[in-house]
């Protein structure tokens, strides 16, 4: 992992005010009612976010809700992994540590919608 990869996610996890975290290029946290999954690869992070310990079985009903504009053009994927929704986007090379963040706040904006079953 270079140094520019790691002071980003250094920056990260001081935004999400989860400091320290041991740097590694996968790095999988629970902080309830999420989970997140950060994964370097080739310079770029993939982010994952789930919700914890809401089961879902269905992808349709989400999909609906699912607004690609909320996420300011960054593709998002979403899918269900052992009854989990989750959300996962490549970032682009040039985003750092705030940009990531706000990406975070987003799927978990997204996931709380689907926590309340709001639209």
């Amino acid at each position: 992992m270079d140094l520019q990869l790691t002071r980003n996610l250094e920056q990260f996890f001081r935004l999400v005010n989860h400091w320290p975290v041991k740097l590694e290029a996968r790095i999988e946290c629970h902080w309830p009612p999420h989970g997140v999954l950060l994964e370097c690869h080739q310079g770029r992070l993939l982010m994952t976010t789930w919700l914890l310990n809401t089961p879902v079985r269905d992808l349709k009903p989400h999909l609906s809700r699912w607004h690609p504009e909320a996420f300011a053009g960054r593709v998002q994927r979403l899918f269900i992994v052992k009854n989990r929704l989750m959300i996962s986007c490549l970032c682009p090379s040039t985003h750092q540590g705030h940009d990531w963040y706000h990406l975070y706040q987003l799927q978990q904006k997204f996931l709380n919608r689907m926590l309340i079953g709001g639209q």
